[in-house]
């Protein structure tokens, strides 16, 4: 009695459990589709919390070759880039060789800036005054009485070619003579000496004689009958200037050119 009591039991029980199992399966599913249900959801929420954090690979990339054309377009643009910097620096290397072909042009045709390192100029020019030559002045007109004139002076002892700066006191086919601190001259073809009136001159100076004799093809003590196409030149500052007191008179063909202005010191600009 007792034996089947307990199987009576056993029996009971599985058939409860069964009978729940079966209602539970019928509302909720089995347990592994149960459990399967809840993976699927918690999987299904990390994604859709993934996808708000970063957006999808479409919405990066909306089309497959973007990447490659951004990084040939990069590329592009560092070559573009590169050839404008070779660009511009030919075209500055042009413009400081036109420039310099220029400068050089002007230096050796048209004009020429002189430094002045003596007193030999006094007063109308300053040591460390610089003053601009012209250079085709001459080409197209006379040396005249007056005129400040850069020329080649050569020394005799060695032979070097210098740039000197002097005044033009008296040109070809005239008389020069000093007599007395003064200067006088007799034109070309003409009788008559004159006293030369030399405003430039500082006051109170006084003009030496030659140097040396026979400073002139047809000259005697003192005066000089200036040879063709020569230039008898004097510094302002008499005591203090080597000239053709000295040397005698210069040959236009040495003749640079005529200093026309003074352009430093900044200030002092002046025609000569």
């Amino acid at each position: 009695m007792n034996k089947d009591t307990d199987d009576f039991d056993e029996d009971d029980t599985k058939w409860v459990d069964n009978v729940v199992n079966r209602a539970l399966a019928s509302t909720f599913g089995s347990e592994n589709q149960v459990l399967e249900s809840a993976d699927s959801d918690a999987l299904s929420e990390s994604i859709t919390a993934n996808s708000e954090l970063e957006p999808s690979i479409y919405e990066r990339y909306p089309y497959p070759d973007e990447d490659a054309h951004n990084m040939e377009k990069s590329a592009a643009s560092e070559v573009n880039e590169s050839d404008n910097r070779a660009r511009k620096a030919l075209e500055w290397l042009a413009v400081i060789v036109g420039a310099l072909l220029v400068a050089f042009l002007i230096k050796t045709f048209l004009m020429q800036a002189y430094y002045i390192p003596s007193s030999s100029m006094t007063p109308a020019l300053q040591v460390g005054d610089r003053v601009l030559v012209n250079k085709l002045s001459y080409q197209f007109g006379e040396i005249s009485r007056g005129d400040l004139i850069v020329f080649k002076r050569t020394d005799n002892g060695t032979g070097i070619k210098t740039d000197l700066i002097k005044r033009v006191i008296a040109t070809e086919g005239e008389i020069l003579r000093i007599s007395e601190g003064n200067v006088y001259i007799t034109e070309n073809e003409g009788s008559e000496e004159k006293l030369l009136v030399e405003p430039y001159l500082a006051e109170g100076v006084v003009t030496t004689g030659f140097a040396i004799e026979n400073l002139c093809p047809q000259s005697e003590s003192n005066t000089c009958l200036i040879p063709e196409n020569q230039v008898f030149v004097m510094g302002d500052n008499r005591s203090g200037s080597r000239d053709s007191r000295y040397f005698g008179p210069v040959d236009e063909r040495d003749v640079v050119g005529r200093a026309f202005i003074r352009i430093w010191p900044l200030g002092s600009l002046k025609l000569l």
